[in-house]
């Protein structure tokens, strides 16, 4: 099965609870045979894409508008 999280954070950008529970949830989804894949926000210094541990990490940097 193929699937998706979207998250506001993720390994190693971690702020609270949120990154260490899909961090251990997405590992558990490969160790059972998936395809998982995570998009994350990039705050600028992290690559745009990496497989970590089995788990396919999307991070597009964001242009800022402000």
């Amino acid at each position: 099965m193929r699937i998706g999280f979207f998250v506001w954070e993720y390994p190693p950008a971690l702020v609270g609870g949120l990154g260490t529970y899909a961090e251990y949830i997405t590992r558990e989804f490969v160790a059972l045979g998936n395809d998982v894949t995570v998009f994350t926000l990039n705050p600028g210094n992290l690559k745009t894409r990496e497989i970590i541990k089995g788990v396919e990490v999307h991070r597009p940097l964001i242009a800022d508008a402000s």
